[in-house]
This record gives structure tokens, C-alpha cells and sequence, in this order.
């Protein structure tokens, strides 16, 4: 029987989770291909961009199942006197890697990572990312002298002659760091051997916090999967000492939370609605609703940030609006509709904000969106990069008033406690909407249906890579999601004052 293998992807999420180290060698997940300028996408467009740091290099173009075909290429390349070797091949002790880039230098070999990080991280595993190529390549023979990390230099700014990558990218010397690792290395791999070689996945108890942190896992869903419908670990914000406390003693299900445990005011209104089937509404839920309106705007933005420059005068993760939906509710209760969405070709920003002036042309009314603080950065950004028309979006922001908390503060309902939360959120629009407007949902949109997808597409028709009739589909698609999310805000707002109502007659 051939022995799994480790490579550097398996080796750091064993360092996270044991359970993720044997489902990644035993229960692999069919692979597919990246998305266009995805985080995926996106990095690997970077790690390409970084070979331009390193000019005569070559790269190993076998494919990670030709591993001993790219093993021998990568061998052949070091003979000759290749000046640096991209995708580089080794294995050692079962361990298999490919380096981002291997730099001949005059006393020896320089191991160099890309990262699309504005940082190193030791966060994000940067530091045990090294170490084990280190470990792996010393193991070898290779006479390594330097390691560095090669990260995105957030302060970069685009200017019309586009990218260059010597600027754009930061070379972070990371020698003392992987040295002082390297020692841990060898006693971690036999640890991580002895898991893969279980006949079963080692029990990891799943929690929201480890199995986000410092991105989602592939294998969430298998996790949160085997938690019960009603499981503790839903209640919004629980600490995770919290949970543990109530893990030990038994308790996974929220009903089963005995009266003496102290829980925060709103994951006690949780439980009491969860136990009871009946939602929870404040006393002063009419009170809050008076400053929303109608009449009234309701207005949605979407951004991207993308991790490459695509205007000139912009950094790497500077966040561009693109597009905005405001939904408006007139004196008479007339409901009107009014969207803008880039083209792309230049900088959206005059005209989205110029759009959005038109579009809020009752400046006394108030303007309701979800979530204040996004809203609020997008346009006092838009404020300093155009002076004369902050006056006009000083008026805008002025009048924002945020539905988020009101929802929040004054509402419980057990609807909000359930599996979906753990896509969305308590207390998001995604999440509130299917339970307060049972009409309407967000799963019933085609496509985009996130605001991430949302701003990776519509780099990808910034860049050309959707035309035609994908990109003429794509941009339905956004219009709908965008429209979505204000209409939401309305229908939200509306079932809102009736709950208000029906607890005024009642009382």
C-alpha cells in the first residue's frame, strides 16, 4: 500500500486542524478550477507577476501528478545554470512541495514564497510555510542561505504605463524566522504521519471560530454538517468559552441551556424564543422606526478591491464603488427604483457618485441602508477624492440611517437562530429577510448572490474576461443582486411596522 504524502498545504492545516489533515488525504474534495480573480485566481496571478522579479528563470511545467517527472525536471534546471526555478519539485521523508521560486545566488540557493498578503502573517501561516520548504529542501541537499517572502506593497500606486511588479511587491526577509522553525519541523511531520495513517478522522470539535480562522475551510459544511438543528454554537456571538463551558457539560442544543447559565441579554432572548416557538418585539420597536420613514431612500452599494490594480491612481485592495441600487418610497407610497452600474472601462467613481446625487434628490429625507459603516466609508471617500462634490455627499450621509440595528436591538425571532445563520450571519439582511418576508429570498436569485461574487465579477469584466453575452448576463445578474438588497431593506422595514402594530393593539 503507497503511504499518503504530505505536501506544504496538507502540513498547514494539520498545524490547524487534525481533522482537516486526514479529511484532505483520505475524503479529498474534486478539485476545481479557480474562478476568474477569485482570492484563488488572484493569487496565483500575483505568484505569476512575482517571476518577473527574477528574469531568466524557468518554469517546471509538469503537473502536480507528474510529481517524480517534475522532480527530475526541477534537477535538470539546477545543473544548468538557470538563474531561478518556478514550481520547483522535491520531496523528502514523503513530504512533497512545489517552490513558488528557487533564486541561484553566488553562495547558495534563496527559497522565495509569494504570497498575495499585504503582509507576512504569522497569522496566516507564512512563517510555517517556509519552514517546512526549508525543512524539505535542506533535507535534500539544497545549501539554502536565504528565505524570503514576497508580498503585495499595499502603498503601491498604479500609474498609466501599468503593473511593475518590482514595486508592487515587497520582499520580506524572513532567514531567522524560518531557521528558528525549521527545528520544530521534523517532530510536527511524524505527529502529522501518525494522523493520516488513522483508519478514522480524529475528533475535532468544529466550532464558527476555528473553522473560519483565518478563512472559511473547504470542509465547513462536512462539520457544521453534524451539529444539531438547534446547536449551541448558533446563538449570535457566543465566545467560544462559553461554548465550551456548555460542551462539557453535555449541552449542544440551545433549548437544553439550563435557566442558572449566564448568557449576554441577546443569546438569552434566543434561547427564551427558541424554548417558547415566539418571537421576541421591544416595547419601543414604533419609536425606532419613526426616523426611517417613508417616505424615505433606501440605498446598497457594491465594491470591489481588487488584490492587482486596475486604475491608474489606486492601490492594491483600494475599494472602488461600482454600483449602487436605491429603491425610494414617495408621500404617497409610491415605490420607485433607480440603479447605476459601471461600464469599467474607467475609474466609476465621479460618475457613481455624480448617479447617486441624481438619484437622492430630496435632501430631507432620510436615506436607510444596512449597515451604516460600509456605506458611510464608500461615500466620505468619494468626498475626498472630489471636493466639489462633497457638499452633496455630506447632505447623503448626513441623512443615513442604519436598519441593521434596529433589527438587531428590537427584534428576536427563531427563525434568525438556525443552520443559515452560519452562511450570513443573525442578524444580515441575507439572513433576516427569508423569516420576516417569507416571500422573498435570496436563494431565488440566478448567479450573483454575494457581494464577493458580486466584485469578482465585475473585475472580471473590468478585465475583459467576461464579453458578450457572459458579460450582458453577468451584469443582469448584479443589477438584480443590488436591486435585491434595497427592496429587501423596504419589505424588511415594512414587516417591522407591522410587528410594531400588532404589539401596540395587544398591550
Amino acid at each position: 500500500m503507497t503511504r499518503t504524502y504530505l505536501t506544504k498545504s496538507r502540513y498547514i492545516d494539520g498545524l490547524r486542524c487534525e481533522k482537516k489533515l486526514w479529511l484532505g488525504c483520505h475524503q479529498r474534495l474534486s478539485y476545481e478550477k479557480a474562478l476568474p480573480f477569485s482570492v484563488l485566481d488572484t493569487g496565483h496571478r500575483i505568484g505569476c507577476g512575482a517571476r518577473a522579479l527574477f528574469p531568466g528563470g524557468v518554469e517546471v511545467t509538469e503537473k502536480p501528478f507528474e510529481h517524480r517527472a517534475a522532480v527530475s525536471r526541477t534537477a535538470e534546471l539546477m545543473a544548468e545554470n538557470t538563474a531561478a526555478i518556478f514550481e520547483g519539485a522535491f520531496e523528502f521523508q514523503n513530504i512533497r512541495i512545489r517552490v513558488d521560486i528557487l533564486e541561484r545566488l553566488e553562495n547558495g540557493w534563496g527559497l522565495r514564497e509569494v504570497k498575495s498578503s499585504a503582509s507576512a502573517s504569522e497569522e496566516k501561516g507564512h512563517v510555517d510555510d517556509v519552514a517546512v520548504q526549508l525543512y524539505v529542501l535542506k533535507g535534500v541537499g539544497i545549501d539554502i542561505t536565504s528565505v524570503e517572502l514576497i508580498h503585495v506593497n499595499a502603498e503601491y500606486c498604479l500609474d498609466d504605463n501599468g503593473i511593475v511588479w518590482s514595486e508592487m511587491l515587497c520582499r520580506r526577509n524572513l532567514t531567522a524566522e524560518a531557521m528558528d522553525r525549521l527545528a520544530q519541523v521534523g517532530n510536527i511531520v511524524l505527529q502529522m504521519f501518525e494522523v493520516v495513517e488513522r483508519d478514522e478522522a480524529p475528533t475535532v470539535y468544529a466550532t464558527k471560530s476555528l473553522c473560519n480562522n483565518p478563512y472559511r475551510c473547504d470542509y465547513f459544511d462536512h462539520c457544521m454538517g453534524e451539529k444539531p438543528d438547534d446547536w449551541t454554537g448558533f446563538l449570535y456571538r457566543i465566545h467560544p468559552n462559553r461554548l465550551a463551558a456548555l460542551r462539557a457539560q453535555g449541552i449542544e442544543s440551545i433549548p437544553d441551556i439550563p435557566e442558572d447559565f449566564n448568557l449576554p441579554e441577546k443569546q438569552a432572548l434566543a434561547l427564551n424564543c427558541l424554548a417558547s416557538g415566539e418571537l421576541w418585539v421591544s416595547d419601543d420597536l414604533a419609536d425606532v422606526l419613526s426616523p426611517l420613514g417613508p417616505p424615505a431612500y433606501y440605498m446598497d452599494f457594491e465594491t470591489m478591491a481588487p488584490g492587482i490594480p486596475v486604475y491608474p491612481g489606486t492601490r492594491p485592495y483600494e475599494k472602488v464603488p461600482f454600483q449602487f441600487s436605491v429603491h425610494a418610497i414617495d408621500v404617497d407610497g409610491v415605490l420607485t427604483h433607480n440603479a447605476y452600474l459601471a461600464e469599467g472601462v474607467l475609474h466609476p467613481g465621479r460618475a457613481f457618485a455624480e448617479a447617486l446625487i441624481a438619484a437622492i434628490d430630496h435632501k430631507n429625507l432620510p436615506v436607510v441602508v444596512y449597515n451604516k459603516s460600509f456605506e458611510l466609508g464608500v461615500l466620505n471617500t468619494l468626498c475626498e477624492m472630489f471636493t466639489d462634490l462633497a457638499e452633496d455627499l455630506g447632505g447623503i450621509m448626513n441623512n443615513v440611517v442604519d436598519l441593521l440595528p434596529v433589527v438587531r436591538d428590537h427584534i428576536c425571532h427563531p427563525g434568525f437562530v438556525t443552520r443559515r445563520s452560519l452562511d450570513a450571519g443573525t442578524y444580515s439582511i441575507k439572513n433576516v429577510l427569508p423569516v420576516l418576508v417569507p416571500s422573498m429570498s435570496y436563494a431565488d436569485l440566478n448567479g450573483v448572490t454575494e457581494g464577493a461574487e458580486a466584485s469578482r465579477v465585475f473585475t472580471g469584466i473590468v478585465h475583459g474576461v467576461y464579453a458578450g453575452h457572459a458579460a450582458d448576463d453577468y451584469r443582469q445578474q448584479l443589477l438584480d443582486y443590488c436591486a435585491q438588497d434595497t427592496l429587501a431593506m423596504v419589505e424588511i422595514q415594512k414587516a417591522l411596522r407591522a410587528l410594531s402594530h400588532d404589539r401596540t393593539m395587544s398591550a
